[in-house]
Order: C-alpha cells, then structure tokens, then sequence
C-alpha cells in the first residue's frame, strides 16, 4: 500500500511540475476552495455574515459537522450550529450519507437536510438552494472533500470552504480518493496556490 501511494505522488506531481501554471490551473481550477479552515469551528459567524453577505449554508454531514462513523457530536459544532441559526444563517446538510444517519444528526442539530444525492453532482446543490432559500451568491457550501464538496459548489459558483476532516477515518468511497485528495492540497500550499487560514475566519 506504501509503494503504491509512493507511486501515486510521484506520478501526480511529475504531471504537475511537467505542465505549466496556466494548464494546471485550468484542470483543478473547479477543484481549489475559495477558502480553507482547520476546523468548521473556525469560520466567525458574525464576521462570516457580514463581510462575505452570506445567508445560507450547505454543509457536509461526516467528517465536517460530525466524525466519521461516530454516533456523538462535539458540543462546540453544536455551539457552532446554534450561533449561525441565532444570527439569522438559514443551514441545511446535503450528504451522500444513509438518509437514517444524516436524519438523525438533522435532528440533533434541528436542520433540514437532503442525502444520497451523490455530490458533486449539481442536483445536490441544487436541492440544497431550493431548501435554504437562498441565492448562488449568499450561499456558502462547507466540506472536507475537494472531490465532492467543493467540486460541486464550484460548478454552481457558490463560496466554497474546505475544512480538515475530523478524524483520518472514511468510508471506502472516501478513501479510495483521499490519496489523490491530499496530494493536490500538498502541491496548491507549497506553490502558494491555495494557504490554510491560521485561527479564525475572516480575520
């Protein structure tokens, strides 16, 4: 499994040094956050809303709100979850999740919420808009994968924030690409391309 992710990075990165800015640019142009946080809990509400005039939020389920696979929550996402409702964030989950698990951390968190509508397919989003009442441009999507999440809020041109997974845990789906995943973040921080936001978010 080592030679072969060994294989993988070099691969990837050989393409990528043996192109140049403009090209690469053009292929993982739909893929790059417009924003990238460690935590969700480090987004500042009321800076968020006020500065980037956003007034609803599609949000992945695990590895984003909840880790994977883990039936609890940690308190501050729900602290978190509870300020955004308070400032007026209309929030809605969009995962490719079982309906049973995504509803019952709806319920926990008192959002509404649509799943298995396999991101980064547009109707996802779409379905998410149509829930939230909001417009392309007061909608933020958040995520921790660039293949699903930010994918799909970047075709429908919503603000898209990555955020570091929970846990190192994924589904099979998941982790079949999360090599892929995190060898294009590595290359996007080390040319400058993309930078990881230090604290709170925005500043």
């Amino acid at each position: 499994m080592k030679k072969r992710k060994k294989i993988q990075t070099k691969t990837i990165n050989l393409y990528l040094r043996n192109n140049n800015y403009t090209e690469e640019k053009q292929l993982f142009e739909i893929l790059k956050p417009k924003v990238y946080v460690d935590s969700i809990c480090n987004i500042d509400l009321k800076k968020f809303k006020k500065i980037k005039k956003i007034k609803g939020i599609i949000v992945d389920l695990d590895n984003t709100l909840v880790a994977w696979g883990q039936k609890e929550v940690n308190q501050k996402i729900i602290d978190w979850v509870n300020e955004a409702k308070k400032l007026g964030l209309k929030i809605c989950i969009v995962s490719n999740t079982n309906s049973k698990r995504v509803a019952e951390f709806a319920e926990i968190f008192d959002i509404p919420y649509h799943s298995k509508y396999f991101k980064p397919f547009s109707v996802a989003f779409n379905n998410g808009l149509k829930i939230l009442d909001t417009k392309k441009s007061e909608t933020a999507v958040i995520g921790d994968q660039i293949f699903t999440d930010i994918w799909g809020g970047n075709r429908l041109k919503l603000l898209t924030i990555l955020v570091t997974p929970i846990v190192k845990k994924d589904s099979i789906g998941t982790f079949l690409h999360r090599n892929f995943e995190k060898i294009i973040i590595s290359f996007w921080l080390r040319r400058g391309i993309i930078k990881k936001e230090v604290g709170n978010w925005p500043k």
